[in-house]
């Protein structure tokens, strides 16, 4: 926040602020937001938070306060946290570029398979995410062990990454890939199956972008029954939900013979077209 910025939005003088903060609506996201409509006092002001928070007895009396024009949650409980608290919320969920992420045919599978150094005929199960202990990734290995398949887990080159779980899930047998891949569609295009471990809802957003990106892919996606997901999506046509981790390779193994997979059609709905159209709409009405 600088005189700069309030020189340009004074310059811009916009209807509407959207502000997406990095760390996910903290005390201080809040403190921007007000200052954004300090800034601009005739602009709706949103914020959106993709992660839950846990606040003290302090920051919830400062946030009736500092709450902007509309929060947007992606949980039914993160809604009813920000509702008790003073805010006007409205949920929103994740968008996924369909123009990108699309399905390829068998033989466009094997040849990328082989760009990257992979088996070409070999059933492969992929997960995207950071390569942290709390989202769970370690159940990989139990597919790995369990399956004739191979396992990818695609991280990032983010600086929080845990090198020490990245070798030990290496020494395990687990293909990692932990560089900035421009093409990252083509890691869902190759692969045969998608699953989503992760429990904690501290690990990850409230609607996972993997999934709706491997949907889009038409995988299959096996993932836990993770925040909100089973409102959004009914189990069936390539969608499977897991009760607990230890039911997920068991799972994995009803893909490799499942016909009929339509989760791309499932996840059409979610354009990042229909999303903005949504966002729009509901900053009016907070």
């Amino acid at each position: 926040m600088s005189y700069r910025l309030w020189e340009e939005l004074r310059a811009l003088n916009p209807e509407l602020i959207c502000y997406v903060p990095s760390a996910s609506a903290t005390l201080f996201s809040f403190i921007r937001s007000w200052l954004l409509k300090l800034y601009q006092p005739r602009a709706r002001v949103v914020m959106i938070s993709l992660q839950p928070r846990n606040y003290g007895w302090l920051s919830r009396r400062l946030i009736r306060f500092l709450t902007p024009d509309v929060v947007f949650v992606q949980r039914n409980e993160t809604a009813k946290q920000f509702i008790s608290i003073g805010c006007h919320v409205q949920l929103i969920p994740s968008g996924v570029d369909l123009d990108k992420f699309t399905p390829v045919s068998p033989e466009r599978k094997a040849e990328l398979r082989t760009q990257y150094g992979l088996e070409p005929e070999k059933y492969t199960v992929l997960h995207v995410g950071h390569i942290k202990r709390e989202r769970n990734v370690h159940s990989l290995v139990h597919i790995h062990r369990t399956l004739d398949a191979q396992v990818i887990l695609v991280g990032s080159s983010f600086p929080g990454q845990d090198k020490h779980l990245l070798n030990e899930l290496r020494k395990q047998g687990i293909t990692v890939f932990d560089q900035y891949l421009p093409n990252i569609e083509q890691l869902y295009q190759l692969a045969d199956c998608y699953v989503f471990p992760v429990v904690s809802e501290q690990a990850c957003i409230g609607a996972p972008l993997s999934i709706l990106e491997a949907m889009a892919c038409n995988l299959p996606v096996v993932t836990l029954r993770y925040g909100d997901l089973p409102t959004a999506f009914d189990d069936g046509e390539g969608l499977f939900y897991a009760d607990e981790p230890s039911e997920l390779p068991e799972i994995v193994a009803q893909t490799m013979h499942t016909n009929g997979c339509n989760t791309r059609e499932m996840v059409t709905p979610y354009s990042w077209r229909n999303v903005a159209r949504l966002l729009l709409g509901q900053s009016e009405l907070g």
